[in-house]
């Protein structure tokens, strides 16, 4: 399954999508509103009119290099 980095820009859309996305699936949260998750989660927030900015895409190891970059920045 196709993995999708996402940006959700607006504070309002931002909680109801991961509300939504989360009742269907795992979603990644990373630092500055950016998110990964799985490819039919754009067809909901397309449905919720959720606006949001792909940024990449990959599998499960994609998914789990943005992990672990993310925690690295914190370092």
């Amino acid at each position: 399954m196709q993995m999708v980095k996402i940006q959700i820009p607006d504070r309002g859309e931002r909680g109801k999508a991961l509300v939504e996305m989360g009742r269907r699936g795992r979603v990644i949260c990373l630092p500055e509103d950016t998110f990964i998750v799985p490819e039919p989660a754009l067809q909901l927030l397309q449905s919720l009119g959720v606006q949001f900015q792909e940024l990449g895409r990959g599998g499960h190891d994609y998914a789990e290099k943005a992990l672990r970059d993310a925690a690295a920045a914190k370092i």
